[in-house]
């Protein structure tokens, strides 16, 4: 397969990957530019998240270019739905903390 077969929900999967590997590039050099505390951390934290949809996203991108509907007998669409549940339930529990210790929470 070449380039100048691919179709355009290839193609649009290509633009997203490459978006996304600029904006982690971008996260990591604004992160290094950062000072330590509270606020560094709430980007690493960020950057996590944008890293997880990733993982995600490429997990999905895998039906798109192979026809790879199943990872070990799962079903890859399964293995999304929990790393987005995983992804809600940690980024929950961070904005809690997050608000608590800015004194947004009670």
């Amino acid at each position: 397969m070449s380039l100048i077969d691919l179709t355009l929900t290839q193609w649009l999967v290509l633009l997203v990957g490459l978006l996304a590997t600029i904006v982690i590039l971008l996260n990591l050099i604004v992160i290094s530019k950062l000072n330590n505390g509270n606020f560094k951390t709430f980007a690493n934290m960020t950057l996590l998240l944008i890293l997880i949809f990733s993982v995600a996203g490429f997990l999905r991108s895998l039906q798109v270019f192979s026809e790879i509907h199943y990872v070990a007998d799962i079903p890859i669409v399964y293995i999304e739905y929990g790393i987005y549940s995983i992804v809600y339930i940690v980024a929950a529990f961070k904005i809690y903390s997050i608000s608590k210790t800015f004194g947004f929470a009670e």
